[in-house]
């Protein structure tokens, strides 16, 4: 009788142990961004990224008085942190012609192929930041002069 009441709890007892176990959030997708900063380098955690490019035309008028059609190129990254880092925010600050880096996406498990989004001389065009009680998050546009996905330049 020991026996069979011992083997019960000890099924329990691995049941209730593995169930806790799947409950835990384990990130899949690793993403980061890094900028250079002179001559360090700055790595920050990202919980999403979006891109966007647009071509835009506009009327501009040339010295000799003239209007012509000129195309213009914009490269927009849309960045989720969980939490501001303040190193990289100090460094869009402090350097007003932009900053080179890249937005890196790797799959732990090996089963989606890693993405790199390399920018040059990118730009911080708006910045959000929401704090509660129980949750954190920031938000940050940058805008770049070129884009390079996976190894394609984007024009």
């Amino acid at each position: 009788m020991n026996k069979k009441k011992f083997t019960l709890i000890l099924i329990a007892f691995c049941f209730l142990t593995t169930l806790s176990y799947g409950q835990q959030e384990d990130k899949r997708v690793k993403i980061e961004i890094t900028i250079k900063d002179g001559n360090k380098t700055i790595v920050a955690p990202v919980r999403s990224a979006t891109f966007s490019f647009t071509t835009s035309t506009n009327n501009v008028t040339t010295t000799d008085g003239t209007e012509k059609k000129e195309q213009t190129k914009n490269y927009y990254f849309s960045i989720d942190f969980e939490k501001q880092n303040v190193a990289l925010l100090k460094a869009f600050m402090t350097n007003k012609n932009g900053l080179d880096g890249h937005i890196t996406m790797v799959d732990s498990y090996g089963k989606m192929p890693s993405r790199k989004l390399e920018f040059t001389k990118a730009n911080i065009d708006s910045l959000s930041d929401q704090l509660t009680a129980d949750y954190t998050s920031s938000y940050m546009s940058i805008v770049a002069t070129t884009l390079i996905i996976d190894g394609v330049k984007i024009e």
